[in-house]
């Protein structure tokens, strides 16, 4: 669909993803409007490149002519714009709907996978940026003057994600798949129908199409196998196309040699901790390369990448404290931060503030939590962030969480709200320790609200 000329209505514009789409939009000449529930530093950029933005949703936002409507995975029926759209017969769709839509015909580098796809379209994105390439990225990349630019070459750089299945809406050319793990159980029911999906979403490319894929992932080797289209590899295990040789992450930044198919590509150092960072760069040169990206000048990229925001950000120090903010919600994700903040704060106590990401996937993956959550010296278990969930009786598994820490020799600690946790965070950090605050809600409130005052922070709760 050519999106020129063409007038978009975007309900939840300023979400992440919605607002990158709205961004590009705009950019391949389209005329936007939106509303969201608040302001936002993203609604008020929107707003200065000439979208149309109302604040609060209410069926009169709707221009009077309308192409589409565009709307996040949040909007139910009932949502006044929602309903206005559909009572005039407007063609409403959803994010990935829009996506694939106004994608359609350009040369499309989908990433994939459980884990690391903000971090890997982010990178790629700022490896692709110097020959034109256009990008969208789930998350505020910190190098990047925004999360998603139009672009003036075919090359288009996505972040590609797999809950209700919304990736089946993208027409790739490349897929990365970093990694295959049990999520998103109440779409696809178990991890043999997960991997189904990604199955199903590689089988989306064409037979010209490439697959790139994590040869140290069990479940993407066998999607690989499926794939009838060129498939390429990456990882530590022999026989893989692209390889890291003599990874060191020992000072808490990744360094290694970058081999493809036996051949010095030079030398990867990254300059944001955590090792699992020098696997998700491994994917995005291999990419990079596919897209006719010279391998130096892409080492030199990465060399420069800063992160996203929310991925091991650094916020600043609390009493000379590091504080550090992580949209880590899965249990592997949770270890690999943990794992990650060990490396580089050794000589530290780790203090993690953990707000699980609905009860259904702390209920599920219970006892990966406790273990990723062991690696901490202290943690404290804020209320889940039940987005998507009702009927839930908030308390109860995350007493049990931190009886199962406990139980391990872990200071846990549940807390009621954010100004307790403030409150005890007060009373108790000092300038050895590190903080970091996890999960994919608002715990990262605390922390801002640490920071913010400091000076004057009193040890209430309220």
């Amino acid at each position: 669909m050519e999106f020129a000329n063409k007038t978009i209505h975007f309900i939840g514009i300023g979400g992440a993803g919605v607002s990158g789409l709205a961004r590009v939009a705009l950019e391949a000449g389209a005329s936007v409007s939106g509303s969201d529930l608040k302001a936002s530093p993203i609604t008020q950029a929107l707003e200065e490149q000439g979208a149309r933005v109302s604040i609060g949703q209410r069926a009169e936002n709707l221009p009077r002519h309308v192409d589409f409507v565009v709307a996040t995975a949040a909007v139910r029926a009932g949502n006044p714009e929602l309903d206005e759209a559909r009572q005039r017969g407007l063609c409403v769709m959803k994010y990935a709907q829009a996506l694939g839509e106004l994608t359609r015909g350009r040369v499309n580098i989908c990433v994939a996978g459980t884990h690391g796809k903000t971090s890997t379209t982010s990178m790629l994105a700022q490896i692709l940026r110097g020959q034109g390439a256009g990008w969208i990225v789930g998350g505020e990349p910190l190098n990047l003057e925004a999360s998603a630019c139009w672009g003036s070459a075919p090359h288009f750089v996505m972040e590609s994600c797999e809950y209700d299945r919304s990736f089946l809406h993208l027409h790739p050319s490349l897929v990365l798949l970093n990694n295959i793990e049990a999520d998103h159980l109440d779409v696809y029911g178990d991890i043999e129908g997960v991997e189904r999906g990604f199955a199903d979403f590689v089988a989306r490319l064409p037979r010209h199409g490439t697959l790139l894929y994590n040869a140290d992932d069990p479940r993407c080797v066998r999607v690989a196998r499926q794939a009838h289209c060129r498939r390429v590899s990456f990882g530590q295990a022999e026989g893989a196309d692209w390889r890291l040789i003599g990874l060191d992450a020992s000072s808490g930044f990744a360094q290694a040699e970058v081999s493809c198919q036996g051949e010095r590509m030079g030398a990867l150092h990254l300059n944001i901790p955590g090792q699992v960072y020098a696997f998700n760069a491994l994917g995005a040169l291999a990419a990079a390369h596919w897209a006719g990206c010279d391998s130096a000048r892409a080492l030199e990229a990465l060399r420069e990448y800063r992160g996203v925001k929310r991925r091991f950000e650094m916020l600043g120090r609390f009493k000379g404290a590091p504080v550090i903010d992580d949209y880590a919600h899965h249990p592997s994700a949770v270890k690999q931060l943990l794992q990650a903040a060990r490396d580089a704060f050794a000589s530290r106590r780790l203090v993690a503030v953990f707000q699980a990401h609905q009860y259904q996937r702390l209920n599920g993956f219970f006892e990966e939590f406790v273990h990723a959550l062991a690696l901490a010296d202290r943690v404290l278990v804020m209320r889940t962030y039940a987005a998507r969930e009702q009927g839930v009786i908030p308390g109860i598994p995350e007493q049990a969480l931190c009886r199962e820490l406990q139980a391990l020799g872990v200071d846990a600690l549940a807390l009621e709200n954010f100004g307790l946790a403030a409150a005890e965070l007060d009373a108790s950090t000092g300038p050895s320790d590190a903080l970091v605050f996890i999960g994919a809600g608002d715990v990262n409130e605390i922390a801002l609200e640490l920071l913010a005052n400091q000076p004057c922070l009193t040890r209430s709760a309220a």
